[in-house]
């Protein structure tokens, strides 16, 4: 994760659900298919799970977070 990052995240409290959460839900079957699967959480997941905590962070707004409800409920239905 980009150090930079880190205050922007932690500048918030943890919610239930994040963009993160919902666009990688399949993230334990993404680990499955690595043959390296720590290495690729750490260099490739991690930075982009940051990456999007941190833009939430930044443009975090009541109507995103209404649609972001509604994005998480789809999610859960569809599984």
């Amino acid at each position: 994760m980009a150090p930079a990052l880190r205050p922007v995240i932690l500048s918030v409290r943890p919610g239930i659900t994040d963009p993160a959460t919902i666009l990688l839900r399949n993230e334990q079957e993404l680990l499955a298919e690595q043959p390296d699967p720590e290495r690729f959480y750490v260099a490739e997941l991690l930075p982009q799970k940051a990456q999007m905590y941190a833009d939430y962070v930044n443009q975090r707004s009541l109507r995103g977070d209404m649609k972001l409800i509604v994005s998480t409920l789809r999610a859960i239905v569809r599984s």
